[in-house]
């Protein structure tokens, strides 16, 4: 959003403006009194903000709920909701090893989507030509204009470039544009973040309580991850490279990682680890129903492991239930650290049902202070494995929802905070 001086009539428009329409994400469907209580906006201004909205079609009214019909017998009064429809937004989650696209609208409601799984190990340009062509296909099949393109990349990332500088899970990745790629393919240039970040970003936009709640998420996926967001703001390293739990030492003497350490966690956690575990209980004798769902056509990976060990399969549970341990092992020092109040795990362990969140509670029960522990609340993330690609529309979307920036002098040079990008 522009930024406006302070005093400017345009100024205090727009603050209210967005006042309201955050009091009928958070709270819809909603009544206009409601909102005019959220937002100690006195009801006139709320009904002339509405009035507007509903023109732009940014706003619908829904009917009243029965039990809030109007006592003396009368009809009860209109709701407000956000129209999914006013926006489409197409979301990009290029993981390592599988590519997500969706379309999706105001409301984070899906329109399509399509996964596919990709080579790691490949370069660049095969990737991105698959892309492109699901990202073609996916808004061939809708209507309308598209609003913003969100994407999610590994690994680090220029974001104010599009840039994927490098990621230990892409090994031929190196200082790829991938913005401006998709970009001149696209018509529309994607704002773009780290998958980390995203995940994180996407549980707060959920949470009616973030402007109270300190969150650690951390994301479970080819790698492994980790977003900080306190009150509404997430936390950024120098660069925005910060969130590398992955490459936390464990084990002083244990394999060597793609990063060229030794005893990573994620050399422990990672989709190649958990694949090494299945493979060394078919040298063993055992892993019968992996072997048994590969030849029904399944892929191997780490989801259909979770989802073996979910259905009684003692030998995938054996692995889940390693996994889980060393998460836990690495949440509970990043707890102690930083004494969050909510500690969601997002990733394709939702499969699992609680067989791997409970191992994480068992490590940070066991190595957590007490008083840290007392406070914390576990869960699993909402949109699991989708976490980051709902994060990269969200990416898009908040700026309706973002408050102007104050200039209190054109001319006066405003320090940046630490953490920030320039």
């Amino acid at each position: 959003m522009d930024q406006l001086s302070i005093g400017n009539s345009e100024l205090i428009a727009q603050v209210n403006r967005t006042l309201v329409m955050q009091a009928i994400r958070r709270l819809q469907p909603t009544f206009r009194a409601e909102v005019s209580r959220w937002t100690n906006l006195n009801p006139a201004t709320v009904t002339s903000i509405v009035a507007e909205l509903l023109a732009t079609n940014v706003v619908r009214e829904i009917p009243g709920e029965p039990k809030n019909a109007n006592p003396s017998g009368g009809r009860p009064p209109m709701m407000l909701e956000l129209n999914n429809s006013a926006r489409r937004v197409l979301a990009i989650d290029l993981e390592p090893d599988v590519l997500r696209v969706a379309v999706v609208g105001l409301n984070l409601e899906v329109e399509e989507y399509r996964e596919q799984v990709i080579d790691r190990h490949s370069p660049p340009e095969p990737v991105l030509t698959q892309m492109i062509g699901l990202c073609t296909e996916i808004l061939a099949r809708g209507r309308g204009k598209l609003d913003g393109i969100g994407l999610s990349l590994p690994g680090l990332v220029d974001t104010e470039h599009g840039v994927l500088i490098g990621s230990t899970n892409l090994p031929h990745w190196r200082d790829t544009p991938v913005r401006d790629i998709l970009g001149k393919e696209l018509g529309l240039i994607p704002q773009v973040e780290r998958a980390c970040h995203l995940a994180a970003i996407y549980e707060d936009w959920i949470d009616h309580n973030s402007a109270t709640s300190i969150k650690l998420v951390i994301s479970l996926r080819t790698g492994i991850g980790m977003g900080l967001v306190r009150r509404g703001e997430l936390y950024l390293g120098a660069g925005g490279f910060d969130g590398e739990i992955g490459h936390t030492v464990i084990d002083l003497q244990g394999r060597p990682c793609e990063c060229g350490n030794r005893g990573c966690l994620e050399t422990f956690v990672r989709a190649d680890a958990v694949r090494e575990r299945v493979e060394q209980q078919w040298s063993a004798g055992r892993g019968s129903a992996v072997r048994a769902a590969m030849e029904r056509g399944e892929t191997m990976r780490p989801e259909l492991i979770y989802q073996l060990a979910r259905n009684g399969d003692a030998d995938c549970a054996e692995i889940v239930l390693d996994v889980g341990r060393y998460v836990g092992l690495a949440a509970a020092n990043l707890v102690n650290v930083l004494a969050p109040n909510v500690l969601i795990v997002s990733g394709s362990i939702d499969r699992a049902d609680n067989l791997l969140l409970e191992a994480i509670r068992r490590e940070l029960d066991q190595r957590v202070l007490p008083k840290i522990r007392q406070q914390l609340a576990v869960r699993l993330a909402q949109a699991q494995e989708k976490s980051a690609l709902f994060g990269a529309a969200v990416l898009v979307l908040r700026e309706l929802f973002s408050l102007p920036k104050l200039l209190r002098s054109q001319t006066a040079e405003q320090p940046l905070s630490a953490g920030k990008r320039p």
